[in-house]
């Protein structure tokens, strides 16, 4: 509120912001403190040892909708832990991050790394991987430059895209001739790692051991440029190009909850594919649960001329419109009136401070 008027004589007294009615149900926001960030957090999934079919299992576009994961593949059991960076192997390898993500197979103690950063106001930065299931010869892989995989907040309709590049190696066993003994070759690659997403839907999602709840679902497409070095005096060569489709459900309180993934191709695979490489699904966890933000409007602020009183405010996450009433005695029980409504974050009353008109409280009502 600015705390000087434009001039002395000044109708309009006071204002008064409140937040969304309680009847109002807001549509589900994805904020860092729903995903996995804090040291000590982990949560167990299912996943399956071969593909599996999901053929009208991923759902469309818009919501709300369901979706019942309650079902899928569970051949493994893999176990994702939170650690800090002090305490994570191979940390050295990834300057800047602030935690290590575990995943550990659980069925034969196998494990993969991925180094991350919560940054205030930014999201979840990704700088890199480590997995020897990827490259047993050269499994840390710094990201140059890191990623912000997820925003910091995500509602329906948000997009983003990423761009990185990172280092890797390929090894061709050695055949030999009949007496043996030959060795491996080892071919360096570069790899150009690039993705879109868009939280595209959104609805109710159920799960294995901890029920269901509202989400959003994130549909990424990534792309895999892939050079190699042949030792030819070239450089790096693009060699391939590889798509894959992945499909997040992200929950409040629950993080990404389940994860599916379409096979590698060389053209993008549909957005409906009907086999998946991966199919994940959470259903343990000790990650707390979400505590909802009220929405609310906040700066609720007043600059007064001769053409009347300009109101601003910021608006409210999940917000879509915004009802000024306005009277001249709060206190007194339905004096309230509606002055209009709107989409905008301002609104003009030109009848304000204009002789005759009595002060004047104003509140703006989320909806």
């Amino acid at each position: 509120m600015n705390t000087r008027p434009p001039f002395e004589t000044l109708s309009v007294l006071a204002l008064l912001a409140l937040s969304a009615p309680e009847t109002t149900r807001a549509q589900v926001q994805i904020n860092a403190s729903d995903m996995f960030n804090q040291p000590g957090q982990y949560y167990r999934a299912y996943a399956g040892s071969s593909d599996v079919d999901v053929s009208g299992r991923l759902g469309g576009t818009g919501g709300p909708q369901a979706w019942d994961f309650t079902t899928g593949p569970q051949d493994i059991t893999l176990r994702f832990d939170y650690i800090a960076i002090g305490q994570a192997d191979h940390a050295a390898d990834f300057p800047g991050a602030t935690f290590a993500e575990r995943k550990t197979n659980e069925s034969d103690s196998s494990t993969a790394w991925m180094y991350l950063e919560q940054a205030a106001g930014r999201g979840r930065m990704n700088y890199g991987f480590y997995d020897l299931a990827f490259s047993d010869t050269l499994p840390s892989c710094p990201f140059t430059p890191p990623i912000r995989d997820f925003p910091e907040s995500i509602g329906y309709g948000d997009g983003w895209s990423v761009a990185t590049v990172f280092l890797s190696e390929l090894r061709i066993p050695d055949i030999g001739d009949d007496e043996g003994g030959g060795e491996d070759f080892v071919i360096p690659l570069q790899i150009t790692y690039s993705a879109s997403a868009k939280a595209d839907a959104y609805g109710i999602v159920n799960q294995p051991g901890i029920g269901f709840g509202e989400c959003i679902r994130v549909n990424e497409l990534a792309q895999w440029d892939i050079a190699a070095d042949l030792g030819l005096g070239d450089g790096f060569q693009t060699i391939s190009t590889q798509y894959t489709r992945n499909y997040y459900w992200l929950r409040p309180g629950r993080g990404i909850a389940v994860q599916i993934t379409s096979k590698q191709l060389d053209t993008p695979p549909l957005d409906e594919f009907p086999v998946a490489a991966e199919f994940i699904r959470m259903f343990e966890t000790n990650h707390p649960d979400s505590v909802p933000d009220t929405p609310s409007i906040k700066d609720f602020r007043i600059t007064v001329s001769k053409d009347g009183a300009l109101l601003t405010w910021t608006k409210g996450t999940g917000l879509t419109s915004y009802q000024v009433d306005v009277t001249d005695n709060p206190g007194l029980p339905g004096s309230w009136t509606k002055l209009a409504t709107t989409a905008s974050n301002y609104l003009i009353d030109s009848a304000a401070n204009k002789p005759g008109t009595p002060r004047r409280f104003y509140r703006v009502v989320g909806n």
